[in-house]
């Protein structure tokens, strides 16, 4: 990652008796950042009580802060309200670095957010942004097409900086009809992200066919019997060029669920890609635990990591690269490093650039804790976001309390236990940090929902109902 430099070019001069003249040479460079403060922004109505899913944000290079999401209310994001109560929309919105609007637009009904991190944006500020259809509809391209009787299609929408339609295009796959099967076919990209030079890489789940180009994939059934054929979620990762045209593309699973942890490019433009395998060797070809990959920029594997033991719960994981290619990785579940430790039921993990752990801990509460989104800091560090019940624990030590239900939590992570760090946020309603965005110099936006929320099925999830859209900025 390049980082801005900045230097004194008025030397300074030193004359002493002999008259020689002396450089003296300009003190260090001063990080600077274009995030000029922080921020704490509130959306939404307080008695409203609205499902959300797919919350996901981003940062540009002049730290302009992109939100996407779906909901099912009216929400006013500063350029008047979107979308109502009568049926789920997703929604898109810019602000700039002082957090003021500066454009917002909302996709037709039968396009939504449904992954972890659908956002990203490239060096010029252009916006990628991956859905779920579940209708024929126009994203400003014309319509996109399709059959969608108890299926869905992925879709990719491309937006210029100032939220203008540059390219959508449909990832068609089968209809559960063509195979006579009685459930439905589900697909969700739940990871993009840019390289440097521009590509995009997206990676997700899916079931039944998946078209991604020119290349169809396929799930690995789940055969009970000879009268009865389930189907059931496979991992699928894509890579695209600058004009959209498919690289590669490759799918992971067997005869059992499984699921995405994690998506990011290194500096290098190597990707790397997490997930969760629950089927047995026989029929997915891999051992069963959290698998860690990573591939060079033509698609060949670099290697390959299984950590066994090791598995993600319902709220899934999250992944981000490091400078010098390694990577932060955390979740709700179970992770082991072999010779290093086990941490749950909320954990965060530290790889070097060859794959190998260099540092883990647990993050829990008394009564529950969930890590939702991770990131590197420093050379050895991992800062992670998400929220926690009761009291919040790291590496086991207790380091704040809740104010009442669920709070949200920002904590810094070393081997150096004394060099932990938390932030909490959240009163006495609900507060769950969902995502996590970092600038070029290090400023993090989280973004999330808070209460007081309303649990369908006593679930923590992200989709839980909750009342208003938080986005904070700090340093």
């Amino acid at each position: 990652m390049t980082r801005p430099r900045f230097f004194l070019v008025a030397p300074l001069f030193v004359l002493g008796c002999s008259e020689t003249v002396q450089e003296i040479p300009p003190p260090d460079p001063v990080p600077t950042s274009a995030c000029a403060e922080s921020l704490d922004l509130v959306f939404g109505a307080a008695e409203a009580r609205t499902p959300l899913g797919g919350l996901s944000v981003a940062v540009d290079g002049a730290c302009n802060t992109i939100l996407a999401g779906t909901t099912q209310v009216a929400i006013d994001f500063g350029g008047g309200a979107l979308g109502s109560v009568d049926a789920p929309f997703a929604f898109v919105v810019k602000f700039d670095a002082s957090g003021k609007h500066v454009w917002s637009r909302e996709l037709p009904e039968g396009a939504s957010f449904e992954g972890k991190n659908v956002l990203a944006v490239d060096d010029q500020g252009s916006i990628l942004l991956a859905g779920s259809l579940s209708a024929d509809v126009d994203l400003g391209g014309g319509p996109l097409g399709g059959e969608y009787e108890r299926a869905n299609h992925p879709f990719l929408l491309r937006l210029d900086a100032d939220g203008n339609h540059v390219s959508s295009r449909r990832l068609p796959g089968n209809l559960p009809a063509d195979v006579n099967y009685s459930g439905g076919f589900h697909r969700v990209v739940e990871d993009v992200t840019f390289d440097a030079e521009g590509n995009f890489v997206i990676a997700g789940r899916f079931i039944g066919d998946l078209d991604l180009g020119g290349v169809t994939l396929t799930s690995v059934p789940q055969t009970w019997d000879e009268f009865f054929t389930n189907y059931k979620p496979d991992v699928f990762i894509a890579k695209y060029d600058t004009k959209g045209e498919l690289v590669w593309a490759k799918s992971y699973g067997g005869d059992a669920i499984d699921l995405p942890a994690g998506l990011d490019v290194t500096p290098d433009g190597d990707t790397v890609l997490a997930y969760n395998q629950t089927s047995i060797v026989e029929t997915a070809g891999e051992p069963t635990g959290l698998h860690v990959k990573r591939f060079s920029p033509s698609g060949e594997v670099v290697w390959s990591k299984v950590f066994s033991d090791s598995g993600l719960g319902g709220m899934g994981g999250s992944l981000a690269v490091t400078d010098d290619g390694g990577l932060v990785l955390g979740g709700e579940g179970r992770l082991v490093f072999d010779g290093i430790g086990t941490y749950e039921p909320a954990f965060v993990g530290r790889l070097d650039a060859d794959g190998k752990p260099v540092l883990g801990a647990s993050v829990t509460g008394n009564a529950s804790a969930v890590v939702s989104a991770v990131a590197p800091e420093g050379s050895a560090g991992i800062r992670a976001v998400g929220w926690f019940e009761d009291t919040l624990l790291v590496h086991g030590k207790t380091m704040a309390g809740s104010n009442g239900g669920l709070d949200g939590f920002d904590v810094h992570v070393e081997w150096d236990e004394s060099a932990n760090t938390v932030s909490t946020f959240g009163a006495e309603a609900d507060e769950l940090a969902l995502a996590m965005a970092q600038s070029k110099e290090g400023d993090r936006v989280i973004v999330g929902v808070e209460g007081p929320l309303v649990h369908p099925y006593e679930s923590l999830s992200p989709y839980s109902q909750g009342t208003r859209i938080f986005l904070r900025r700090r340093r």
